[in-house]
């Protein structure tokens, strides 16, 4: 598959690749960087470190992105990595995917996070493998639970940590 980047009013989604997964986990960013583009300290984040050996084995494996690894989130005005919005890998055999994101903390609460969940809800809407999104988040985290909500995803479930949301493509 030859993925496209997403452009969106204020964002790009690049599709991470796996000279980019290793350069990360080489704790470097010189791929990322050769792309034009500029990272900080608050990126990649704890979380997106955690993923990346998952990644990168997946990339490994397949060579290139699926669309179902991960995409790095782009401010235009400044081309800085903000966040990235990826999967829990590829769609089951009942065409599930789970979605997850994360943006730097300096990128909070400007609407990143509704614009690139919305971009990739489209990008998801023309995928024909896939049939239900799947997200959660934290009870306490308020402003992600309205982001879902937003984009049409349901509340399914609730337990003492965690808001279980899902969207049924029609």
């Amino acid at each position: 598959m030859n993925l496209k980047n997403i452009y969106t009013e204020r964002l790009i989604l690049i599709p991470v690749t796996l000279e980019i997964t290793k350069s990360l986990l080489e704790g470097n960013v010189k791929e990322i960087e050769k792309l034009g583009i500029k990272t900080d300290e608050k990126w990649p984040t704890e979380d997106t470190m955690d993923i990346l050996p998952i990644i990168n084995k997946t990339l490994e494996k397949d060579k290139e992105p699926s669309g179902f690894e991960f995409w790095m989130i782009i401010n235009k005005d400044n081309m800085l990595v903000i966040g990235d919005i990826g999967f829990h890998g590829k769609p089951n055999e009942e065409g599930e995917v789970e979605i997850g994101y994360g943006l730097s903390e300096n990128a909070r609460r400007m609407g990143y996070g509704l614009e690139a969940l919305k971009a990739i809800m489209v990008w998801l809407n023309h995928q024909d493998n896939v049939k239900t999104i799947k997200a959660d988040c934290l009870i306490s985290n308020i402003a992600s639970a309205r982001i879902l909500d937003k984009v049409g995803m349901k509340e399914i479930n609730r337990d003492q940590e965690l808001i279980y949301w899902e969207f049924i493509k029609p």
